[in-house]
């Protein structure tokens, strides 16, 4: 027979192999190892179309190809034969079936005997015209004749195996006849069986590295939490301690927040209170900036500001994580109690200011709203039992005081506003 009808007999097996396996070990995943592949097998060959099947769910859709259009991927991309409303169809096994001589080569169920199998399980064709009009089609199998449709006269499909089984498919296609031959059929079976392993054990790879880096994120986030509950924790301790001063708390408070955060060596923070600022002792205008608001009653007493002087990565709200807006909120309520605390006072004179300009059923309203709010707190605290829960939830306890304040406080109002009322 001619050289045509045997193939390209000047095909350097030896450089093309070297050139694959070094790109299985220089790519850094799979997708790049197989786009490597597939050009080498392109170029060495001097073939029209490359393309690789790995599966993927019941299915083995091509995941990377070289030279087939779009219509042929689109129309050949899926292998499982689906019934009239779409179902994908199963044998006795339940095992998906898988259509046209590619679902044959890759479930290993090819006849040697017959010329264009080989004992390996490939299939391969010098000229798929004369194999349509030739084959019995018992012989054949049911085939879709988009590869032939498509002008493809040559055509190769080799199975990628691993210790596991066949994990994919090698298709090599040209639109002229007679681009193979034995001799390198079976060369392209050695080297698939070469490629299969080496993607199994690149994927194998890939997920040790992604439990690894779940591991290391789960670590970092331990670690981060530890963090934000020993700030609350210190928050909570400078709250009681009654000896310090207001300009003290939250000069204290605004430093022991960039610890908090996730990149503390250029976080700041900034509380504002009426028309003083507590800043933290770096220096810098922040890049990203969130504000929570510190307020009494519905009376915005100042802002709780955080930010990072030099650039974050992007992550719930701008650089910040959800747990840490969260964190802010909470750190703002806080200090908002503490600034209740420390100015009483002049909350009940601003009381007696507001209510000179109310009605009694004005005032006989909020009473109302300010009783029905007691009322619903105190079910609160009926069912919130301080002594079931551990003796560090530093965070619950600190809820569980915030109940409990602002409980006396509504009380206070409640007798504040009746005595206004009456005149007293």
């Amino acid at each position: 027979m001619s050289k045509g009808e045997y193939g390209d007999g000047n095909v350097d097996h030896k450089t093309l192999a070297i050139d694959i396996l070094q790109s299985l070990n220089r790519a850094s995943g799979r997708i790049e190892a197989i786009q490597q592949i597939l050009r080498h097998l392109k170029r060495h060959l001097k073939v029209s179309a490359t393309a690789i099947r790995l599966k993927e769910g019941p299915d083995y859709p091509y995941f990377v190809f070289d030279g087939f259009s779009d219509v042929h991927i689109e129309m050949e991309n899926s292998l499982c034969g689906k019934d009239r409303d779409g179902n994908i169809l199963v044998d006795e096994s339940g095992v998906p079936v898988l259509d046209c001589i590619c679902g044959r080569v890759i479930r290993g169920n090819t006849v040697p005997a017959e010329p264009f199998f080989t004992e390996y399980g490939s299939f391969w064709s010098n000229n798929t015209d004369n194999l349509l009009s030739d084959t019995d089609p018992d012989e054949l199998g049911e085939t879709r004749d988009v590869c032939n449709g498509q002008g493809y006269l040559s055509v190769a499909l080799i199975p990628l195996i691993d210790k596991t089984g066949t994990i994919g498919l090698l298709q090599i296609n040209d639109k002229e006849p007679g681009r193979f031959n034995e001799e390198l059929i079976w060369f392209l079976e050695g080297l698939g069986e070469s490629i299969g392993i080496a993607l199994a054990h690149q994927e194998e790879e890939n997920r040790t590295k992604e439990v690894e880096a779940e591991r290391r994120n789960l670590l970092y986030q331990y670690r981060l939490r530890i963090s934000q509950l020993d700030t609350l924790y210190r928050i909570s301790k400078i709250h009681e301690n009654k000896d310090i001063s207001l300009d003290e708390t939250l000069n204290m408070i605004t430093n022991l927040i960039p610890g908090a955060l996730q990149h503390p060596d250029i976080a700041v923070a900034q509380i504002t209170v009426e028309d003083k600022k507590y800043s933290t002792d770096r220096k810098g205008e922040p890049e990203y900036r969130y504000s929570a608001i510190i307020q009494s009653y519905g009376v915005v007493l100042g802002t709780l500001a955080v930010g990072y002087t030099e650039p974050a990565p992007e992550e719930y709200k701008g650089p910040f994580l959800e747990e840490e807006i969260k964190l802010v909120n909470l750190i703002a309520e806080t200090v908002s109690r503490v600034v209740e605390q420390a100015k009483g006072g002049d909350w009940n004179r601003s009381i007696d200011q507001y209510a000179l300009v109310m009605d009694k059923d004005e005032i006989s309203h909020i009473i109302k709203l300010v009783a029905e709010d007691t009322a619903i707190s105190e079910m609160d605290r009926e069912e919130f039992d301080i002594n079931d829960l551990p003796t560090d939830t530093s965070q619950t306890m600190d809820s569980y005081l915030q109940l409990t304040h602002s409980l006396e406080v509504n009380r206070a109002l409640i007798q504040k506003l009746r005595n206004l009322v009456s005149g007293e």
